[in-house]
């Protein structure tokens, strides 16, 4: 977890991002990875500011995730923030963690109490292994 935790802390962030693309493909990773393994509980760990610049509707392509357990990562800075990460999580009904206060991504994990965005619920929020 915490080789996990220091490769979220130095991603690359910022540029032209198909949100909708990428969450329709984790989609499809998770529904075969089902196949093969029924027993294997996913987590997705989603990094943004929320944006979509680029393809598609955010919200038709969440859906697509429901019941998947998550952790939105909100990358946005600077200061004007939109708080479209923040919705983002609240549809996903992920936990949502600030990039600049992840220092420990093993207690986001197992952590039943992390920041959850106003009106998230907590389906598919205990801890996860895959």
């Amino acid at each position: 977890m915490e080789v996990g935790a220091a490769r979220l802390r130095t991603l690359a962030t910022g540029g032209r991002t198909p949100l909708a693309a990428g969450l329709v493909r984790a989609a499809e990773v998770l529904r075969v990875e089902r196949l093969r393994d029924p027993a294997r509980r996913p987590l997705l760990v989603l990094v943004t500011d929320g944006r979509a610049t680029a393809g598609g509707s955010v919200e038709r392509a969440a859906s697509l995730l429901a019941g998947t357990a998550a952790v939105v990562v909100d990358c946005e800075s600077g200061p004007v923030r939109l708080g479209l990460a923040v919705r983002l999580a609240a549809r996903l009904r992920a936990r949502l963690v600030p990039l600049d206060s992840l220092t420990d991504l093993g207690s986001v994990v197992h952590e039943p109490q992390a920041t959850r965005p106003q009106g998230a619920g907590t389906a598919g929020a205990g801890p996860q292994r895959s």
